[in-house]
């Protein structure tokens, strides 16, 4: 049974009882993420997610780490552009202990000066790391070509450069504004119940003050052409175009036509690229979709001998769709393979809880299963034709290149 609980502080709960289970899955879900984030004040949600594990007013790094390793659980969290999500999995008989540190972390996190330098040096480390990904860097640089001067096109973790340059004091201001219950979900799935979740979470959250969510300007977005030369093996391809938000409409159609596009060995662009011309290792396509904009975007990387030829078959499915459209075939098998997917994902607790979380902190409504089954079900071929009008038009296309040897190439002859 799925429920959603308003607490007095201002927190959302949203729960599903799953008593056939001995885990609990527990996220605290909060509002802060890159997108809300100035410039100045790039990967700031980042670096504190990394500083609320390093100590509170009652335990130490270690400490925080042992609490729940000790009884065999899992702790962990992820920045977004949208959200940061704090989570555990523990056996049903430690879900007190989970929700006691999560709160913990979250509400007396000390940030100590010394732990503030040490974590700013593994951050920069971290962003270096992914400087050594070229399919991180292809789609970062995908995204600052798709929405220049928003913060959708900034990378999560931010740069060296504004990581270098964030003080304490910020992250202290930081942490007071946005870390509030009025900005945060709970988000529980698995064998508890509802008495269980409230009970605790009226003693654990406060009512606080902070800073309301701020609306996110709609990001103006442009096609074209971006690349970055490294010294490597490989020449990396991300291709796409301009998104749907989650409330669209469309957006089931759009995640059935990214599915067929790049969403497993059977998508065309797995058979065109790797099966029928041995192009590749690697070549997938989804749909990411946030609270005003997304993008739908294709990704493959051959040698850099076969770059233009890899560009142009990626390009020719893109085409294909949106003149021809897609058989009966695909249609019922990508709709069936997003249905399958979905509802084995509800035997997990942890999948569970992360789809009330992020529906509820984007939404404002309760997940609900049977309603995405049924949306995923009634897509038609006239959705698809009336989505892929949207999304695939001439002079949106994006295309980012990281290669030893990027060619020039001109998005308008692609598409």
């Amino acid at each position: 049974m799925t429920e959603k609980i308003l607490l007095p502080s201002g927190l959302r709960i949203v729960l599903e009882t799953m008593p056939h289970l001995r885990s609990v899955s527990t996220g605290l879900w909060v509002s802060a993420g890159s997108a809300y984030e100035k410039e100045q004040e790039s990967g700031m949600s980042h670096f504190l997610e990394h500083l609320l594990f390093k100590g509170t007013e009652k335990r130490n790094a270690l400490q925080i780490s042992a609490t729940m390793e000790g009884v065999g659980g899992v702790l962990n969290a992820f920045t977004s552009r949208e959200h940061t999500c704090y989570y555990t999995r523990s056996m049903d008989e430690h879900f007190g202990l989970s929700l006691e540190l999560l709160a913990d972390m979250y509400l007396h996190s000390l940030l100590d000066p010394k732990e503030v330098e040490r974590e700013r040096n593994v951050i920069m480390e971290e962003i270096n790391m992914y400087e050594d990904s070229p399919e991180d860097v292809a789609a970062d640089i995908f995204l600052a070509q798709l929405w220049p001067g928003h913060p959708y096109g900034r990378p999560i973790s931010g740069t060296l450069s504004s990581v270098e340059g964030v003080s304490r004091d910020q992250l202290v201001e930081y942490l007071r504004s946005v870390y509030v219950p009025r900005r945060t979900v709970l988000a529980v799935a698995g064998n508890v119940t509802a008495e269980q979740v409230r009970e605790l979470a009226e003693r654990l959250f406060p009512a606080e003050e902070g800073q309301a969510l701020p609306t996110l300007p709609s990001p103006i977005s442009q096609g074209g052409a971006i690349s970055k030369v490294k010294d490597i093996e490989q020449s990396h391809i991300c291709m796409g175009f301009p998104g749907l938000s989650l409330d669209d409409p469309d957006y089931y159609a759009a995640n059935v036509l990214a599915n067929i596009l790049g969403g497993g060995a059977s998508s065309r662009l797995f058979q065109e690229v790797r099966e029928k011309r041995a192009l590749s290792y690697s070549s997938y396509c989804y749909l990411d979709s946030f609270d005003k904009s997304g993008f739908l975007m294709a990704y493959s990387a051959t040698h850099p001998k076969h770059t233009r030829e890899l560009i142009q078959v990626m390009a020719a499915q893109f085409s294909d769709i949106a003149a021809h459209g897609v058989s009966d075939e695909e249609l019922q098998r990508s709709r069936d393979q997003l249905r399958g997917t979905l509802l084995l994902s509800m035997e997990s607790s942890s999948s569970v809880m992360s789809r009330l979380g992020r529906t509820e902190l984007a939404l404002c409504e309760l997940f609900n299963l049977e309603d995405r089954v049924r949306k995923l079900a009634s897509v038609s071929h006239e959705d698809l034709a009336r989505v892929a009008k949207r999304l695939l038009r001439p002079g949106s296309m994006v295309l980012s290149q990281v290669s030893p040897k990027p060619i020039e190439i001109d998005t308008a002859e692609l598409f």
